[in-house]
């Protein structure tokens, strides 16, 4: 497994707060659109992470650590192909402006929690 890109996003709430939503599943279907983009991938948790594997190369995590503010959320995507692992490496470059649309996903995704966390 290699990670091929990262991005994280500050969250104004107790890191604690935020795991919850993580371990509920309440992140992912935010995360993902719903619950129906869950039936195109395979779903693994661990306390505070969530993983979701799709396609033959593809996975994702979600993470939340305390920071001085509050929280950092994590989205990592990882290579996990064992057959022509070389090709999603050369394929990813082709994806022009993935390495933003990550970055973005996970800005809109912190500001998402905060609003769910809203009193």
């Amino acid at each position: 497994m290699r990670l091929l890109f990262e991005a994280s996003a500050p969250v104004s709430a107790r890191v604690e707060r935020v795991r919850a939503l993580i371990d509920d599943g309440w992140v992912l279907d935010a995360f993902l659109g719903g619950e129906e983009a869950r039936s195109y991938v395979d779903v693994d948790h661990r306390p505070g992470i969530v993983g979701f594997q799709g396609h033959w190369w593809y996975r994702g995590e979600i993470s939340a650590e305390p920071s001085p503010d509050g929280t950092t959320v994590t989205y990592r995507v990882y290579n996990i192909a064992r057959r022509s692992a070389w090709a999603v490496p050369l394929a990813n470059r082709l994806f022009i402006g993935y390495r933003r649309t990550v970055r973005e996903a996970v800005n809109g995704l912190a500001r998402t929690i905060e609003s769910r966390l809203a009193p």
